[in-house]
């Protein structure tokens, strides 16, 4: 399971259990701390709607 995160044309890629930077370009620093924040604070949503796309 995991999200990815665009900003400013940089990317990233998070894993979701454990949550993780799987992997980020062209994003500062400060966004990708962001990104992790924002994903802790939505964990539940976004496995609910994680399942909801593609199954358990």
């Amino acid at each position: 399971m995991h999200v990815h995160v665009r900003k400013a044309g940089g990317f990233a890629k998070f894993w979701i259990e454990p949550v993780e930077l799987d992997f980020s370009q062209g994003m500062k620093v400060a966004d990708i701390k962001l990104a992790e924040e924002l994903i802790y604070e939505h964990y539940e949503l976004i496995k609910e709607k994680w399942y909801e796309i593609h199954g358990r």
